[in-house]
């Protein structure tokens, strides 16, 4: 038996059809190809070729399949290019960075007393406030012996004023101890971090 084309399958069902007419060419689920003047409804996602009285393919409808897929690929371009802008931008970060770092310092030594200083600073801040704390402390025991002792009430509320003002203090400066004592850990993780960049930067490549 002789298998024709569908190129000419087309050209001699024009033959047959009205001369206004237009037919559909669709694939069905399992592969093989139909011609007819409307697509099934449940075929319709499948997409088809419109071909005209002439026998010319004038439009093409692509599968939703193919459509789903079309904008998968777009998609994952459009998140790689955004990813490959973010690295991008991470690399002129750096490098501005590292600039920076190499202008501000040109010695490893430079570099160590320099954090050395911010440490020292934070440290003494520091036991300054706890000193602070301390003294306060101190003087809300004194308070609160002579609140026990106190008989008199005028003067014990007097007091109980003074105990709460102490509470005060001792609360701003605990916390203030305890946001300097993060701010010095924070210190010493960027210490750690910019001196093993400075020493990477610092090594010269062995072409040099």
């Amino acid at each position: 038996m002789i298998k024709f084309k569908s190129k000419y399958i087309a050209v001699i069902l024009c033959l047959y059809l009205p001369v206004e007419a237009a037919y559909y060419r669709w694939t069905d689920d399992n592969g093989k190809t139909h011609y007819s003047y409307s697509v099934p409804a449940s075929k319709s996602q499948l997409g088809h070729v419109v071909i005209s009285k002439q026998g010319l393919e004038t439009e093409k409808v692509m599968s939703a399949e193919k459509k789903r897929q079309i904008k998968e690929l777009a998609d994952l371009r459009a998140m790689k290019k955004l990813q490959a802008d973010k690295e991008n931008k991470i690399k002129e970060f750096q490098a501005a960075e590292d600039n920076l770092l190499l202008s501000v310092f040109s010695s490893e030594k430079e570099l160590v007393k320099a954090y050395d200083s911010k440490l020292q600073l934070a440290q003494v801040t520091i036991d300054l406030l706890k000193g602070r704390h301390k003294k306060q402390s101190i003087k809300l025991e004194v308070l609160e012996q002579k609140h026990e002792r106190m008989v008199d009430i005028k003067h014990k509320q007097a007091l109980e004023k003074q105990i709460d003002v102490v509470l005060d203090n001792l609360k701003i400066y605990q916390q203030a101890i305890t946001e300097n004592l993060i701010e010095k850990d924070k210190v010493k993780g960027e210490f750690e971090t910019t001196l093993a960049r400075f020493q990477k930067l610092m090594v010269k490549p062995a072409s040099e």
